[in-house]
């Protein structure tokens, strides 16, 4: 369900396109996501110090005066493919990075980024024409798929390119109707600007509590980072973002996606399995309060994201809220940005709230 109202009208709301096309505009799949998170080290400076460990976790803080800590995180990779083999004629085979429907890349423009500088590709495939009528309306099978840089020889591609370089879809940043975009990267750059930008809105405000920013690596294949930082962190709190599925379009029935979830009336808070129900509660309350508008998904289990494995320091209490998109591991995935930035600022809003409210007890659970 959603609250009455939608993100157009926040009063005096600003959201920023251009942070946004940046950080979707950077080449960063799993295990390669040092070109996001030098986009965040940019934006950082003046602001707070950019700190990280050796798998590539980024976080900044706004320090505090008192309790609580709290963490707000996103993932800042994306789905991706990686050159596996290259034949003696030139053509390029490759594996997925994350959750890739390998229907979804024959005739396809793929960038490989190699030594020397991005390397534009096509995905191979058959004309109609010749292809047996009992295979025509299938995707082949991602071994039987390969790239077509235009090179002759093995020798000639690998002078571009090499075994283990990072592969992803070709990074548009598109402006479409009622203030929505295209981009294939908005899992999960949509959350990480959510992250960051609270961190600029309560430093422009900040209260006693201690705010960090967290972009994590390794979600779309391990969840390392995140596992990684559950061990590192001290937090009383912890807010995972990602992103969720719009139920709008026509390919997509509400009632089996689990909800109704829509672009443009907020970002999407998880209730249930998932996560604290007093801390969900609460920040739900806290939306009505100040007037942002969010919408509330029943989660009957696992989010599937990196709450899991910061919850499992059994120490902060953990909210899940995510961006709706359309279209999710798609070379276009479509958005709002305003759900992001009212993301943000009920990020801050729950830190500036908890800063007054906070005792260790509160989101213990009780019946």
């Amino acid at each position: 369900m959603a609250t009455s109202g939608s993100t157009a009208d926040i009063k005096g709301i600003s959201t920023d396109i251009d942070l946004l096309r940046a950080l979707c505009g950077a080449p960063a799949p799993t295990g390669f996501e040092a070109p996001a998170q030098e986009v965040l080290r940019r934006r950082l400076e003046g602001k707070a110090q950019a700190q990280a460990d050796p798998l590539g976790n980024l976080w900044a803080e706004v320090p505090g005066e008192g309790a609580p800590h709290v963490v707000v995180t996103a993932h800042n990779d994306q789905i991706g493919l990686i050159v596996t083999y290259v034949d003696e004629h030139g053509f390029v085979f490759f594996d997925v990075v994350g959750g890739v429907d390998n229907q979804l890349l024959p005739g396809r423009h793929l960038v490989i980024h190699g030594p020397k500088g991005p390397v534009d590709a096509v995905v191979g495939r058959k004309p109609t024409h010749i292809i047996p009528k009992d295979e025509r309306g299938k995707a082949p099978e991602l071994h039987d798929q390969f790239m077509d840089i235009g090179a002759s020889s093995r020798e000639e591609a690998l002078e571009r390119i090499r075994v283990g370089d990072p592969v992803t879809f070709e990074a548009p940043f598109l402006a479409l109707s009622g203030g929505r975009y295209g981009s294939p990267a908005f899992d999960n750059r949509a959350g990480v600007y959510v992250a960051f930008r609270a961190l600029e809105h309560y430093r422009a405000q900040p209260a006693a509590a201690k705010l960090t920013a967290l972009a994590t690596v390794h979600e779309e294949t391990t969840f390392m980072g995140a596992k990684a930082m559950a061990r590192r962190l001290d937090a009383d709190v912890i807010v995972v973002v990602d992103v969720d599925f719009a139920s709008e379009d026509p390919s997509v029935d509400p009632k089996k996606l689990g909800g109704e979830v829509k672009l443009g009336c907020g970002p999407v808070i998880h209730r249930g399995a998932g996560g604290n129900l007093a801390i969900t509660d609460y920040a739900i309350q806290l939306a009505a309060d100040e007037g942002i508008p969010v919408q509330v998904k029943a989660m009957p289990g696992a989010t599937q994201t990196d709450a899991e494995e910061l919850m499992s320091s059994g120490r902060a209490a953990t909210l899940s809220f995510s961006i709706p998109v359309r279209y999710m591991h798609s070379p276009l995935e479509v958005m709002q940005p305003d759900d992001a930035e009212a993301g943000a600022l009920l990020a801050a809003a729950l830190t500036r709230r908890l800063a007054k409210d906070w005792t260790p007890e509160l989101f213990v659970p009780r019946a």
